[in-house]
């Protein structure tokens, strides 16, 4: 215990030295001269025991009053004990709930143990003290409005369970600072619990708030997928990319096993070095259809990254119709692909709805108002029933951004190319735009009713994407986009995207419900109100299960992220560059405890008021 304002005992002095003055001069006796003290033996007594200094014996209400005193002069120095938690009116916890929290170096694991350390938070709440709960993943989530309400609190806190995804941390400052701003005069304390697996705050401003940063992690033993792909080369062969990283500081060994459709494919032997990186590759599945999925038989601190999946399509033909009055770039970088079967043409065909051409390309020349079932790529062109509208006409537009986690524009730099004159697009709510210029979009893909689109408001030969190495990875993109069977589409490639993405799936006509099993088993009916569907309760790594009316499919979320799977804590964070260092509890506050002694001197006087009309 120490004392805020320990000079604030010498009031105890005077003011004792008051109350003992005026308790000598409490009673004020007359002097008379008698013949005789026989008869006055008691009252010489008592004037002996009103004598100065005397008068002090045995003078309980003295004693009392001066308890009474001491008490309060006690409280008036502001006594306090350092106590864990928070004494603030106004506390925020920031729970960091992304997939680096399940790390078991911590027993449990990360999470449990910071859901421990917020109880004691909780308990430890002063009683004008209020709290709020936010939890950090890939959204961000109020768990718990302020409130002093400890056994709420409590219980909104053990329900919570982490997530397989990243920590979107920012977001959650944001909230947290967007919460507490000017709401008191007392500055305002923002406590995360988090082993710092997020992108610096730098831009962000702390304002009064005082953060505290307590650090939940131990060490990183892990090794993990970081990343599974596939890929078709031109000879019409896929391949299977799976990236491997060993995160720890020991060598690793274990097996990593491939399936097919949950059938074991293949079984591979890896010892890894401290922090070695590699890539397996499982060729020649040309004749693979169906889900694989990549698994490490190995005991670390991470399970999440552990299991990946990516889809495998065989081969078929595609048929490809082109119309255009003359592209060469374009008609040669379709026939580079083994499995297209291409028309060309200078105008529709009349009888167009009855081929069912899987792709229709139409190049500078305006499709029919209403299309059939299929794919489209629309270059230079535009459609009723297209994904999107025509803006303004623009000249020598920059490219300043592109989608590189679709599959139309992924592992394409656009931000070079050169284009002379476009009009920007505005793309309609069931499509995305893949390619951003200044003002608008040139670029936008999208699927609605059986028909999947691709829109680019620009003539290629007057850019120069056509001369660049990226233009036929952005057409074998498009084939496959385009002419892939209308199941789901999503923001990935193939049918498998990262966890905490949204997914969307394409919606047959007349199917007004479907249901989405996640990888826990739990079943979600959803309302169809659109198509395509935007799904985006995508937090949990492993198959989702897609059925419904006219539609039975299935898609996979990986973690694959670098930041979750390094899980070694870091020592400090920074906030609006002001640097938090790390902290393994809740800081230590001031508890202070003039309250009690206040209480202390009330039931002493009490007292004293009792004895004394006891002895009247």
């Amino acid at each position: 215990m120490s004392l805020l304002s320990p000079l604030s005992l010498i009031l105890f002095l005077p003011l004792g030295a008051m109350i003992v003055f005026l308790y000598l001069l409490k009673l004020r006796r007359k002097e008379r001269v008698v013949s005789s003290t026989m008869l006055w033996r008691d009252a010489v007594a008592d004037i002996q025991a009103n004598a100065p200094f005397q008068k002090l014996k045995k003078s309980l209400l003295l004693l009392l009053q001066l308890l009474a005193l001491l008490f309060l002069v006690f409280a008036i120095a502001r006594p306090f004990i350092k106590a864990r938690g928070m004494s603030e009116n106004r506390i925020v916890v920031i729970l960091d709930a992304s997939a680096s929290m399940q790390s078991t170096d911590m027993r449990p694991s990360r999470f449990e143990v910071a859901k421990s350390r917020t109880l004691g938070v909780v308990r430890d709440m002063g009683p004008g003290d209020t709290m709020l709960v936010i939890t950090a993943g890939a959204k961000t989530r109020v768990v718990a409005s302020f409130t002093s309400d400890k056994k709420a609190l409590s219980s909104a806190i053990s329900q919570l369970k982490p997530v397989d995804t990243g920590c979107n941390m920012r977001q959650a400052m944001v909230l947290a600072l967007s919460l507490v701003a000017g709401k008191s005069a007392v500055p305002p304390r923002i406590a995360v619990f988090s082993d710092g697996g997020f992108n610096a705050l730098s831009d962000l401003s702390a304002g009064n708030a005082r953060i505290n940063f307590i650090k939940i992690g131990r060490s990183c033993d892990n090794v993990a997928i970081t990343g599974l792909d596939s890929r078709k080369t031109l000879s019409g062969d896929q391949q299977v990319f799976v990236g491997l990283r060993n995160y720890s500081m020991r060598e690793r060994k274990f097996n990593l096993e491939l399936y097919l459709n949950d059938q074991l494919l293949d079984i591979r032997e890896e010892t890894m070095a401290p922090g070695e990186t590699r890539q397996e590759i499982l060729s020649n599945t040309s004749n693979l259809d169906g889900r694989v999925t990549a698994r490490l038989d190995i005991s670390d601190d991470l399970t999440a990254d552990n299991t990946g999946s990516v889809y495998l399509t065989k081969p078929r033909k595609i048929s490809v119709l082109l119309v255009t009055k003359g592209n060469l770039f374009l008609q040669n970088a379709l026939n580079l692909d083994t499995r297209t079967q291409l028309t060309r043409t200078d105008s529709l065909p009349a009888d167009f709805g009855k081929h069912g051409y899987d792709l229709t390309v139409f190049d500078r020349i305006a499709p029919p108002a209403s299309l059939p079932s299929g794919g489209y790529l629309l270059i230079n062109a535009s459609a009723p029933q297209g994904p999107a509208e025509t803006g303004e006409s623009v000249e020598r537009p920059s490219v300043v951004d592109s989608a590189q986690n679709n599959p139309v524009t992924a592992y394409i730099d656009f931000g070079s190319v050169r284009i002379a004159k476009a009009n920007y697009l505005k793309p309609k709510p069931w499509a995305v735009s893949v390619i951003d210029g200044e003002k608008g979009s040139l670029g936008v893909a999208g699927a609605k009713d059986n028909r999947s689109f691709v829109q680019i408001p620009f003539d290629l030969l007057q850019s120069d994407f056509p001369l660049r190495v990226g233009f036929p990875i952005f057409v074998a993109n498009c084939i496959d986009y385009l002419a892939a069977s209308p199941g789901a589409r999503n923001e990935s490639s193939g049918v498998c995207i990262r966890t905490g993405q949204p997914m969307y799936i394409d919606i047959p006509p007349g199917t007004e419900q479907i249901a989405v099993t996640n990888p826990d088993g739990n079943k979600q009916s959803l309302k169809v109100t659109q198509t395509p569907l935007i799904y985006d309760d995508t937090e949990r790594a492993g198959v989702y299960k897609i059925s419904g009316k006219g539609i039975r499919n299935e898609f996979a979320c990986n973690l694959a992220s670098a930041r979750e799977s390094a899980t070694a804590p870091i020592a400090a964070v920074s906030v609006g560059g002001k640097e938090f260092n790390a902290s393994g509890r809740p800081v230590e506050t001031n508890r202070e405890l003039y309250g009690p002694l206040l209480l202390l001197v009330l039931a002493v006087l009490s007292f004293e008021w009792y004895v004394y009309r006891r002895r009247l």
